[in-house]
């Protein structure tokens, strides 16, 4: 029973991974219609669509490179920015809040990942082009 539950909660990840922006657009009218609040939506949509774009980002970074370690580089960079942010608050404020410190990483991680993903699409499609022939 739990492989078939595990099974299917990867093929939904797979599947909604594989294009993260017709995921997004899908998830921000779904949730928009439960809502009724376009900036709260829209900021939960974005926090879900991190988590398909960090599967999608590495992926492609692994194929890209030949590496498995894609998903860990993408974490180290996110530890990383959390310690700047967060030694950056707690030396502005004397003290550190850790969930504010946690959206700002999570969502600044979105717009990089979001570039990252058009960036490696696109090099992606260069490389099969150019090596096609």
């Amino acid at each position: 029973m739990m492989n078939v539950l595990a099974s299917w909660i990867s093929t939904i990840y797979a599947v909604l991974a594989v294009a993260p922006f017709i995921t997004f657009v899908l998830m921000w009218f779904l949730v928009f219609v439960f809502l009724r609040d376009k900036k709260m939506t829209t900021r939960l949509t974005m926090d879900v669509t991190t988590l398909f774009l960090l599967g999608s980002v590495s992926l492609m970074w692994n194929q890209l490179f030949h590496t498995n370690f894609g998903f860990w580089l993408i974490a180290l960079v996110l530890l990383i920015a959390f310690g700047i942010i967060g030694g950056y608050q707690t030396h502005l404020k004397g003290k550190t809040e850790l969930l504010k410190v946690s959206r700002v990483v999570w969502r600044l991680s979105f717009l990089v990942l979001s570039a990252l993903y058009i960036l490696l699409f696109f090099v992606h499609i260069g490389k099969n082009y150019i090596f096609s022939t």
